[in-house]
């Protein structure tokens, strides 16, 4: 009873602060999601981020501050449009796929995180211009999964399967399946597979998860997966692995919320100290509003 009052006192100062103090798309989504808002306000908040080439930047994804279109920010913006009806998303959505299909590099068999312009721009250290990629996973499996979800539209014709059979092949041949950044992108993939697919990648997943989450609660304030973050909804398929943990994550969660309302980043740039505070506020809204959506979803 007192964790869940806890919880109630927490998602109420969560909202405070998304209305209050957070940028304008997580405030849009926030009320979205929360109390009846329009889909349309998301999507125009999500418009200055959309460049005229259709991908997305200008600091969409905090930690990457330069203008220019990133795979990682475009998968970014789809995780958003994707949970928003077509008929308010869809050409901006539609945008987006074009970004994907038009910058697709054939050697690599998939995307660059990030452009070379991130070399210019403030960003986190973890953020430069290389083409190695060990992780094929993050973002490309991600990216395969909107094309399934939006198969029907002529952006997406003839990519959706091609992309799908490239990253069950990859997770089999390339992953070293213990990346939690790259396993959130095959969990993405997952949700939008067909079950004779899912199945096809299970085992592969499970031992990915099994590496990459940890249960002792010791271990939450590191770097590393909680298990909220692979079991997000009671409905997911990994809540009952996960659910004799969840009440102390939840808990570790509320603990963790500040006095204005809001979650702070685990981490910090080191660089550029000028323009991380800009990156850690953008931070705080994004990190409230995912946090507000597991109280919400597993309470």
């Amino acid at each position: 009873m007192e964790v869940n009052r806890a919880a109630a006192a927490a998602e109420d100062r969560a909202k405070h602060y998304l209305k209050t103090k957070a940028r304008p798309l997580e405030k849009a989504m926030y009320e979205y999601e929360f109390e009846g808002g329009h889909a349309e306000d998301v999507v125009r908040a999500l418009e200055p981020y959309q460049n005229e080439d259709g991908g997305f930047g200008h600091g969409l994804e905090p930690d990457i501050r330069c203008e220019a279109s990133s795979a990682i920010a475009t998968t970014v913006a789809l995780q958003t449009l994707s949970l928003l009806p077509r008929e308010a998303g869809g050409e901006m959505t539609r945008k987006a796929l074009r970004y994907f299909t038009q910058t697709y590099d054939p050697a690599i068999a998939g995307w660059d995180k990030v452009p070379p312009e991130v070399e210019s721009s403030p960003r986190a250290p973890w953020w430069n211009f290389e083409k190695a990629n060990p992780y094929w996973g993050n973002p490309n499996a991600e990216v395969a999964g909107y094309f399934i979800q939006f198969r029907e539209w002529p952006e997406a014709e003839g990519w959706a399967d091609k992309l799908t059979e490239l990253a069950i092949g990859k997770l089999y041949s390339e992953s070293s399946l213990d990346e939690f950044h790259e396993l959130l992108c095959y969990l993405r993939l997952s949700e939008r597979l067909t079950d004779e697919q899912r199945a096809r990648i299970a085992d592969r997943l499970d031992t990915m998860i099994g590496r990459c989450v940890t249960v002792d609660p010791s271990q939450w304030s590191g770097y590393g997966l909680h298990p909220v973050q692979v079991a997000t909804t009671r409905q997911s398929p990994y809540y009952e692995r996960y659910k004799d943990s969840i009440p102390a994550n939840l808990e570790f969660i509320v603990q963790g919320q500040t006095e204005e309302g809001a979650w702070e980043p685990a981490w910090a740039w080191g660089q550029y100290e000028d323009v991380w505070p800009i990156a850690k506020e953008a931070w705080k809204g994004v990190l409230t509003l995912g946090n507000l959506r597991l109280l919400r979803d597993l309470r």
